[in-house]
């Protein structure tokens, strides 16, 4: 509960919710990081409305366990990119890394259709509407080109003859 207040204070107080990241996968560690926030949010709004009653709402609480899920699936395809890259270089790594940008890039949109899921069924009106543009000042992010990651990670199958990693 510490956590959400905090998330819910950060997010009403004003347009600085940019971090900087720094060092080896920037733009991955940072869209964890969001979709750590949009799970919260979706989590707060969702207490906020129902307390201890939210054991009862399933469907909201399989939103919330499926944003909890693929962000720690994206946190682990990230750490685990991470390592790789600072085993192998840059050259080394560059397909797990066209991997875990196609796979973020899915989970996050995953993501904040659970928490669009979520706030539409735990709110109305206008604090729906607020809700949702946190949602979306949440989610803003600059996409990959998954199409380009996809086509590369064919080719380096088709070259090796196998799914791999390496």
């Amino acid at each position: 509960m510490p956590a959400i207040k905090k998330l819910m204070d950060e997010a009403l107080s004003g347009p600085s919710m940019a971090e900087d990241f720094e060092g080896a996968l920037p733009e991955e560690r940072k869209l964890v990081a969001q979709a750590k926030k949009l799970g919260l949010f979706a989590s707060g709004a969702a207490t906020q409305k129902y307390m201890q009653a939210i054991q009862d709402q399933q469907e909201i609480m399989g939103a919330i366990a499926d944003m909890t899920i693929e962000t720690y699936a994206m946190e682990s395809a990230v750490l685990r990119a991470q390592k790789i890259l600072a085993a192998k270089g840059e050259a080394g790594a560059a397909l797990p890394i066209a991997m875990t940008r196609v796979y973020v890039s899915q989970a996050m949109e995953k993501i904040e259709s659970a928490a669009r899921k979520v706030i539409a069924a735990v709110a109305d009106g206008d604090m729906m509407r607020t809700q949702l543009a946190i949602l979306r000042r949440l989610a803003k992010h600059e996409p990959f080109n998954t199409i380009e990651l996809r086509q590369q990670i064919a080719q380096k199958m088709i070259e090796r003859g196998k799914y791999t990693l390496a």
